[in-house]
């Protein structure tokens, strides 16, 4: 379901399925640039502020999407199985979402200059945990989105 202009429009599982995808891009490709500044010797400061704030913009409008639109249409006719599965995806996202904030909060522009090869390191300890996040998105919700 969209609000648009006051309006309600209620969205298919075929197009829900598609936003979900176009998240995980945008997720994906956000990891790639932060991926791509710590390929380098020194931090661009500037460029990588603004690919660290796509990428956690990117991500919560995902997590916005799944809990306040998928997860609610696929509990209108789940079983006990498919409520368990996705309360279970539900915490997995907000505990994820809890390191990721610890992480921004952490690495700040100026810790991260004072420290780059420690910002690499622990971005790349953030990595995989999104990559799973949306490998569980895909298993879970994008297979059930197939068969509605």
């Amino acid at each position: 379901m969209i609000v648009r202009q006051g309006r309600v429009t209620k969205m298919n599982p075929e197009a829900m399925l598609g936003t979900l995808e176009g998240h995980h891009r945008d997720i994906m490709a956000g990891l790639r640039e932060i991926r791509r500044h710590c390929g380098a010797e020194n931090p661009n400061s500037r460029e990588l502020a603004l690919a660290r704030e796509q990428l956690t913009a990117s991500s919560l409008s995902r997590s916005r999407y799944v809990s306040e639109v998928i997860v609610p249409t696929l509990l209108k006719d789940a079983d006990d199985g498919l409520r368990t599965e996705l309360s279970e995806l539900l915490f997995a996202t907000a505990t994820k979402r809890m390191f990721s904030r610890a992480h921004i909060a952490e690495w700040t522009t100026t810790s991260i200059e004072a420290d780059w090869s420690g910002y690499c390191a622990a971005a790349r300890d953030i990595w995989p945990m999104m990559e799973e996040q949306i490998a569980r998105e895909t298993r879970v919700l994008a297979a059930r989105l197939k068969h509605r």
